[in-house]
């Protein structure tokens, strides 16, 4: 056999190595620092990705780029997931982009997305083991910190709406290392509660980091265990974490987890008017029908003769649908000052009845509420509202309490 004989042509090298390389690598993260990038007009980017001792040529296809979250440039360091293909034509290898993060944020993203496979794969996110909320809870507990904006606006949403819920705060810590650990005891401490109808668990917005505590393992098994129906708010709208997913329902925002929670009492008003109609209509109806039936017996020979008879039962139905009659009526008045009641409450919370009371609100010049005595520096001025009208102030010095 000659040397000619053993020898392969170009392609057929090609496509030995082609087949090599490319189930090896078919599923491949990199992280380097971008280079000669180009977004094509087709839609398409190259680029290349290098490090100190090599060099590695990429292309991201369009329909894949179009949901990066940032704009790739030169010099930017990336953690980039793909496979690795043979271009024949040229003899080389190139790296089939198919996701993109900063460098930055790679690992937590990573942790993520393994996190996200595991649990979806375990049925964690299925739809059908989620616990509908209660329609009309009397109870719900919170879970966040004692100090965050997110359980203000909570707090003044429930107070607004429906002053008729019992809120229970278990404060927590909900940023660092320890933060998952105290949501979760927070969780079963609240679960335990027999009484308590929702839990929901939340913090205002952050960055990935920040949000980090709601994305681990511990707190998403402790979500899928809790027997209290649990609303997930965290982050703001955009913002997608572990626990949104296997949470019974997911909020938007901590604001949003307050109104979905509990109808207000405007609404709850609503459904009992309908309700005392439906009583009213249904009364209305078998009073109808027993009216009809004593026409139908008055017809009969045997009761044409004893007049005596129909009457009495005539004066039997009198009574019994002026009985009907008063029972609803009473029915009525009780709820009517029960509504009453909740209106006067949520009347009470209006700021202006607060100052009309004597109190007063300070103003920044800018409009903000004033809150704590540094918010203003010495020698600025600012509004004092009062009930009976606005003055203007200055602030002369800081007085420590």
């Amino acid at each position: 056999m000659t040397v000619s004989q053993n020898s392969l042509s170009v392609s057929e090298l090609t496509l030995k190595i082609k087949s090599l390389i490319e189930p090896e690598f078919s599923d491949v993260w990199v992280k380097g620092e971008i280079s000669n990038f180009k977004h094509h007009t087709s839609g398409h980017m190259y680029f290349t990705l290098k490090d100190k001792a090599a060099e590695l040529r990429c292309v991201m296809f369009r329909g894949l780029n179009q949901k990066i979250k940032f704009k790739p440039e030169d010099g930017m360091d990336v953690l980039i997931q793909g496979k690795v293909t043979v271009y024949e034509t040229r003899g080389q290898y190139q790296l089939i982009v198919q996701a993109m993060e900063p460098a930055g944020i790679g690992t937590l993203y990573l942790a993520f997305e393994a996190l996200k496979k595991q649990l979806q794969s375990e049925g964690l996110f299925d739809p059908a083991k989620k616990t509908p909320l209660p329609k009309y809870p009397k109870k719900v507990g919170i879970v966040t910190s004692q100090s965050g904006a997110a359980l203000s606006d909570m707090l003044n949403i429930f107070q607004r709406r429906a002053p008729y819920v019992e809120l229970i705060l278990r404060p927590t810590v909900v940023q660092g290392e320890e933060a998952s650990r105290d949501i979760v005891n927070g969780i079963i401490e609240l679960d335990r509660i027999n009484t308590i109808d929702i839990i929901i668990i939340g913090r205002g917005g952050g960055s990935i980091e920040d949000l980090w505590p709601f994305n681990e393992e511990l707190l998403a098994r402790a979500i899928s265990q809790c027997k209290t129906p649990i609303i997930s708010a965290v982050g703001h709208e955009t913002d997608i974490t572990i626990s949104d997913m296997v949470s019974d329902v997911r909020a938007p925002t901590p604001s949003a987890a307050a109104e979905i929670s509990a109808p207000s009492a405007s609404e709850l008003d609503q459904i009992i008017s309908n309700k005392l109609n439906e009583l009213y209509n249904f009364i209305n109806l078998q009073l109808q029908q027993l009216w009809q039936s004593l026409d139908r017996l008055s017809d009969r020979h045997a009761f044409q003769r004893p007049n005596a008879m129909i009457e009495r039962q005539r004066e039997v139905e009198t009574k019994l649908t002026h009985r009907l009659s008063v029972s609803l009526k009473h029915m009525i008045s009780i709820n009517r000052t029960k509504i009453k009641g909740l209106v006067n409450e949520i009347n009470a919370l209006n700021p202006n009845d607060v100052l009309n009371r004597g109190y007063s609100i300070a103003f920044k010049g800018d409009g903000q509420i004033v809150r704590q005595e540094n918010d203003i520096k010495v020698g600025e001025s600012f509004v004092l509202k009062t009930g009976k009208g606005e003055m203007e102030a200055e602030k002369k010095k800081s007085l420590s309490i």
